[in-house]
């Protein structure tokens, strides 16, 4: 299974290509260098996690699905 990062500082992106240079493996990077994404496997997602690079839950703060309208009320 792949695992998308989504790297959120410069900082961030070095940590995770220095532990991925230690992995086996082929890993890609997509998008623009303003906000690159980061396909891996699972081990290297787990080598990522026990790195402390990226956090074992994911994206955390982001939600899926579609946001509830707020109702307005009649005045």
């Amino acid at each position: 299974m792949a695992h998308k990062i989504h790297i959120q500082n410069r900082e961030q992106h070095k940590a995770a290509l220095r532990v991925l240079d230690h992995t086996k493996g082929t890993w890609l990077g997509v998008g623009p260098s303003s906000a690159p994404v980061i396909v891996v496997t699972d081990e290297q997602f787990n080598a990522l996690v026990e790195a402390g690079v990226v956090s074992a839950h994911g994206e955390e703060g982001r939600t899926s699905g579609k946001k509830a309208t707020v109702k307005k009320t009649r005045s």
